[in-house]
């Protein structure tokens, strides 16, 4: 479904710009195309990580047309959802105080190299864009 793929290109780019503003704003002024105050809310972040982690399980499960199922999509669906994931945690961890190892390990993995992770997703969201079908991307 061509909307599927619009809204993973969509969710990716702004969900890697979220994670990445703070490490990319010094290089890139960042702050001059997005309003930073509305990409570090608590709101935004809840709601564009369920959108991102929606849009990338969905990805898995949807065919753009003549692209090779599952396959076909399979970066930006997994970026999509390590992205969501990595805002729903961020929120959690802005919300609640307690702790668990496994919360623990995916904040040691996933959240404290959230800048790498943005900015993978933004250019796998514009590589995405450009070359729609290119295998595993």
């Amino acid at each position: 479904m061509i909307q599927i793929y619009l809204l993973s290109v969509v969710t990716n780019i702004l969900a890697g710009v979220a994670l990445s503003i703070d490490a990319m704003d010094e290089k890139l002024h960042l702050s001059n195309l997005f309003n930073r105050q509305l990409l570090e809310s608590e709101g935004f972040r809840l709601g564009l990580g369920i959108a991102t982690f929606l849009v990338g399980f969905f990805k898995f499960l949807s065919v753009t047309n003549g692209d090779v199922p599952v396959v076909g999509d399979l970066i930006p669906a997994l970026s999509g959802v390590i992205q969501g994931m990595i805002l729903l945690v961020l929120y959690y961890r802005s919300q609640s105080y307690v702790s668990s190892p496994p919360l623990d390990s995916i904040d040691k993995i996933f959240v404290s190299n959230r800048s790498m992770f943005g900015t993978a997703g933004i250019l796998i969201g514009f590589l995405h864009f450009l070359f729609p079908s290119v295998l595993f991307l």
